[in-house]
């Protein structure tokens, strides 16, 4: 006689990995375990090695090197604060903040430092949007909110 089989069932939460970049962003803000320090232009970002690596070719390899905790990584002059700063938040929430005045400077700081699910087809996409005289103007400020793999224009007030 054969053995009952048993039933096994996958359930896989559509909120999970949301939830976990969520907390990982309030961890950030707060400076809770942050184990690196970014330097950029003199600033200093404190961020997580693990989020860094999983969005970054260029931080998979520096961090990837670095044995020691709490270790600082000071990005090449060519990146401005105005280009990682954006990346960084992109980084965690998967959102991309963009306007007229750093697009540029992002699209340069996302290249040097390889960062994954942004590639040139966005910037490609964006940059003609600033150069249009049909860009929504919102009280003088004209901004782009990039999300993961949607493009989304949000009005900001």
């Amino acid at each position: 006689m054969a053995a009952p089989r048993s039933s096994v069932f996958t359930f896989e939460s559509t909120v999970h990995s949301l939830h976990v970049l969520q907390c990982l962003d309030e961890q950030r803000r707060r400076d809770m375990l942050c184990d690196v320090t970014v330097l950029v232009e003199g600033q200093s970002f404190r961020a997580h090695c693990s989020v860094l690596a999983s969005c970054s070719e260029y931080f998979t390899h520096r961090l990837s090197n670095l044995t020691q905790q709490g270790a600082v990584i000071v990005l090449p002059e060519q990146i401005t604060v105005n280009g990682f700063e954006q990346l960084l938040n992109f980084a965690y929430t998967s959102k991309l903040l963009c306007g007229k005045d750093n697009i540029h400077e992002i699209r340069n700081a996302a290249s040097i430092l390889g960062f994954r699910d942004l590639d040139d087809a966005c910037f490609e996409f964006l940059l003609p949007k600033f150069m249009s005289e049909t860009l929504i103007h919102h009280g003088g400020k004209e901004n782009l909110l990039l999300s993961s793999r949607n493009l989304v224009w949000i009005p900001f007030l």
